[in-house]
């Protein structure tokens, strides 16, 4: 892709420091990606193991190892491990060989899919142990049930584990006893980076439940290093932890694609577990995309500051200044998704940052419900939380709903008051936005904003054209915000 077609595509101002073809696939309607990127060795071996077998074996399938230690003590890179079907629960970790393939097998012999057989595995180890799978690079792990985290299932923790492949795969439970993150969490999932390049790195097809202690994929970039990442048909329920949580700090760069994942009661324990978070520190900077998301929280599990989506710069009055987004960029995609029962607002974007640029999209998007109790809107904008802090705010909404919520439809809340950069367009205005939005039955009213201009016409708003509020509820009329001409009939 061209320079300039990618700076068109992201809406920024500038070409970015480091490019890879991510974003391409948007254009190219999100073609399909080959299934691992790395060669296997022209000698590559197999290696059979079971938890059925009574005595050591020799690792062929006739008379396969016990355990995956033996087997990765015996395979070499670019060889391939598969773990026979079985009633029973494999017990214990393996580090993988670049190249090397780890493949749980059904009943029939082939790859697992079906999550009723999928190949067993815990590992009991007392922690700091207790991983279960330490990647390497080019690594395709697929057909397990992992089972009760002591620790990461799956890490790539200080490896370089580019072209990671995890497809069809469960992940469930969490020990009572495990290694936990600030907030008392594991996480199934764990890719961390301080350095170097981490590519074509994708979780798919792949299911997270039952763990009131258990978050699901974890994305932690720090120092210079750069990531891609693809996360397609993952599935999510029940959780203490967040479905996708991206963090960058220092001057790290990430994009990653978030595609047809549904997401159902996450932040179990009262948590602040936002299903989906792009969380920035430093210089850090993120692109991500998020194309038909299905979240609910039906049961109403989490705190009220428990949304469905939340992109975050960190900052003031936090303490750790030394991390606090001093020039964080993120550039945030929300498309063809369905957002419903948001124990809180259902997408708030904050910023606590200085100097941030910040780019979000919300199109053909359906939020229903919620009980906004944040940033006050089914949709929020919190900008600074200083004064005159700097940065830049752009925000384009197009046909979409924000129908039933407790508080207003959309709201902006100029946190630290003072002067903000700030473009916010529901349609008709400079950023293009068609409108077509359908704001109506929030019990609050439609729409709350400071002193700034919002255009906001050809929507439908039930009927009538609605009251605008500013940040003290109080009706101010529509000399900010442009809602005429609205539309005369509902566009669904």
């Amino acid at each position: 892709m061209n320079e300039r077609l990618h700076s068109k595509l992201h809406g920024m101002r500038r070409p970015y420091r480091y490019r890879i073809a991510l974003f391409g696939a948007v254009v190219g309607g999100l073609g399909s990606v080959c299934a691992n990127a790395g060669q296997l060795s022209l000698n590559a071996s197999e290696h059979f193991v079971s938890a059925n077998v009574a005595s050591a074996g020799d690792g062929t399938r006739g008379r396969p190892y016990r355990t995956l230690r033996e087997a990765e003590s015996a395979s070499s890179p670019g060889d391939t491990i598969y773990v026979l079907s079985s009633m029973g629960t494999l017990d214990g970790g393996i580090e993988l060989q670049p190249r090397q393939r780890l493949i749980g097998l059904g009943p029939n012999g082939a790859l697992a899919t079906n999550p009723a057989d999928r190949v067993r595995v815990t590992n009991s180890t007392a922690p700091p142990g207790g991983v279960m799978v330490t990647l390497s690079d080019h690594n395709e792990v697929a057909g397990f049930h992992f089972r009760n985290m002591r620790n990461h299932a799956i890490t790539g923790v200080d490896r370089d584990y580019s072209g990671t492949y995890i497809h069809h795969t469960t992940f469930s439970g969490n020990a009572s006893v495990h290694i936990e993150d600030e907030r008392g969490l594991v996480y199934a999932i764990a890719f961390d980076a301080t350095a170097g390049l981490r590519a074509d790195v994708r979780v798919e097809d792949s299911r997270f439940a039952d763990g009131e202690d258990l978050g699901a994929i974890r994305v932690f970039q720090s120092g210079n290093s750069r990531g891609d990442y693809r996360f397609e048909r993952n599935s999510f329920s029940d959780l203490g932890g967040r479905a996708y949580f991206v963090r960058t700090q220092h001057r790290s760069y990430v994009e990653t694609m978030i595609l047809d994942s549904t997401a159902d009661n996450i932040g179990r324990g009262d948590r602040n577990s936002d299903s989906i978070i792009p969380y920035l520190m430093g210089q850090s900077e993120q692109l991500m995309l998020i194309r038909n998301y299905r979240f609910d929280n039906s049961r109403q599990e989490g705190n009220r500051s428990n949304t469905g989506i939340e992109a975050f710069m960190f900052g003031e009055p936090r303490p750790d200044e030394a991390n606090w987004c001093t020039g964080c960029t993120l550039t945030l995609k929300i498309l063809d998704s369905v957002l419903e029962n948001a124990v809180t607002d259902s997408i708030q974007f904050s910023n606590s940052g200085r100097n941030s640029q910040l780019s979000y999209e919300i199109r053909n998007t359906r939020i229903i419900g919620g009980n906004p109790q944040q940033g006050g809107g089914g949709i929020s904008l919190n900008l600074q939380s200083v004064s005159d802090s700097g940065g830049r705010t752009t925000l384009l909404v197009e046909s979409t709903d924000v129908v039933g919520t407790t508080g207003y439809g959309f709201a902006v809340t100029n946190r630290g008051g003072g002067a903000h950069d700030l473009i916010v367009d529901l349609g008709g205005g400079v950023l293009g936005s068609r409108g077509r939005n359908r704001i109506l039955d929030n019990a609050k009213g439609a729409i709350r904003v400071p002193l700034t201009p919002v255009s906001a016409q050809y929507n439908w708003w039930g009927g009538s054209v609605p009251v605008i509020v500013n940040t003290d509820d109080q009706a101010f009329g529509t000399a900010n915000v442009i809602v005429v001409p609205p539309l005369r009939a509902d566009p669904r």
